[in-house]
């Protein structure tokens, strides 16, 4: 059956896709959460209450600064699109890794809180805080206890949760991440949705279970990498990473984060060794995985795409979308049309942020490539649904009216084979 040039140039567009999703980071870590998505009702914004005149001071006196308000407002989903089995705590997790209770959902999973003035919310046993009067109840809003000298080592008001994230907590599920770098006290206050996935699914660790066991000078050598990679300063980030693996040779994190330092600097068999070296550490670390897909993807090495996509979804099949969108562009650029149908659709289902609306096109050509016109169309429609302003919408747009010929064409055949029979 003849496929028309246009659909042709549909699926050899998809077979181009390099890059879609910057993630999930390098995504090197959880999936991070972009603002401004999701399905919460916004609440609307009440109005700001005045941040305080400093108090008159001795020169030997410090007082910190209350932060300004900022409203937020979000919704909590269950990974299959379920009922919440009950409320859900919202919790604001700084850079050093202390949680604290900021909200509660309502029963349809909506939040609405100002960031900082947790009144009536409780923190529990398992929740890490850190007590300081000068915030209401008598919490601090950043680890340090100054509220005001904000995430980035600034002085402004408004970047005193810049190294803060969102997430929920319910007992037998992971959460997701909404990051608050950048988030000031007048932006638009949905962050969109957290999306809620239970560990029983989960066999891979977005944290090595090696990293509790590395020696004292080896978690000292790695603190300083980082710290050095923060500061721009790969040479010493390279040779920290180095000793604490000499150190501690199963440190997986080590090993992850010298395979980064040595890509950056371009330095890719090397890097892919680390990687290699964190996986025979820890092969259930889920992060090693995602970094050797996106390599070979830039070397369009596909086989290998669908190797380390196919562990990474087995893992964890819910915290890496992305995989399953490139696992099904290369098994569209090996030609195994069946593999790549199934990981397309999982990659639409997974993305319940519809934060990649190219799922629906990846899908479209991939069932151009299977002759089926009808789920073809059905997909483009989503696509330009989801991408109403997408640059290639005239071309799409004409696919779909040659799909659109092409049914009408077949339809009439399969009645009449039917009514014969």
């Amino acid at each position: 059956m003849r496929i028309w040039p246009a659909m042709m140039r549909i699926a050899a567009a998809s077979l181009a896709i390099s890059s879609v999703i910057a993630q999930q980071g390098g995504q090197t870590g959880g999936t991070s959460s972009s603002p401004g998505r999701g399905g919460g009702t916004a609440t609307p914004t009440p109005t700001p209450t005045p941040t305080p005149r400093p108090t008159t001071q001795t020169p030997t006196q410090t007082q910190p600064q209350t932060p300004r308000p900022i409203w937020i407002t979000g919704t909590v989903m269950m990974y299959d699109g379920s009922d919440l089995p009950e409320p859900v705590t919202i919790e604001r997790v700084c850079s050093s890794n202390s949680a604290r209770p900021e909200g509660y959902t309502d029963s349809k999973g909506h939040f609405s809180f100002n960031l900082g003035q947790n009144i009536g919310v409780f923190a529990d046993a398992s929740t890490s805080i850190f007590p300081d009067q000068s915030q209401p109840g008598g919490f601090s809003s950043s680890p340090t206890g100054n509220s005001s000298s904000g995430g980035f080592g600034g002085a402004s008001q408004d970047s005193a949760y810049w190294d803060c994230e969102l997430r929920a907590r319910l007992p037998g599920y992971r959460s997701d991440t909404v990051s608050l770098a950048g988030r000031r006290m007048l932006d638009a206050p949905d962050v969109g949705s957290i999306i809620l996935y239970p560990i029983s699914k989960i066999q891979g660790m977005t944290a090595s279970a090696t990293s509790s066991q590395a020696p004292k000078d080896a978690k000292k050598a790695y603190e300083k990498g980082l710290e050095a990679v923060k500061k721009t300063k790969p040479d010493q980030a390279e040779q920290e990473f180095r000793k604490a693996v000499g150190i501690y040779p199963r440190y997986a994190a080590a090993w992850l984060e010298l395979g980064k330092a040595l890509e950056r600097r371009d330095h890719k068999a090397e890097a892919r060794e680390a990687y290699a070296s964190a996986l025979a550490a820890d092969p259930k670390f889920v992060y090693p995985y995602q970094q050797l897909y996106q390599m070979a993807l830039q070397e369009q090495n596909w086989k290998s795409v669908v190797d380390h996509t196919d562990q990474l979804v087995r893992l964890d099949p819910f915290e890496f979308p992305a995989a399953y969108y490139f696992n099904a562009l290369g098994h569209l650029q090996l030609k195994e049309y069946d593999a790549a149908e199934k990981s397309a659709q999982q990659a639409v289902e997974s993305d319940r942020r519809q934060s990649n609306p190219k799922t629906h096109y990846l899908l479209g050509a991939i069932l151009i490539q299977k002759q089926n016109w009808t789920a073809a169309a059905q997909s483009f429609r989503a696509y330009l649904k989801a991408a109403p302003n997408a640059s290639d919408k005239a071309s799409v747009e004409k696919t779909l009216g040659q799909l659109d010929q092409q049914i009408s064409r077949t339809q009439p055949a399969s009645q009449d084979s039917a009514a014969q029979q």
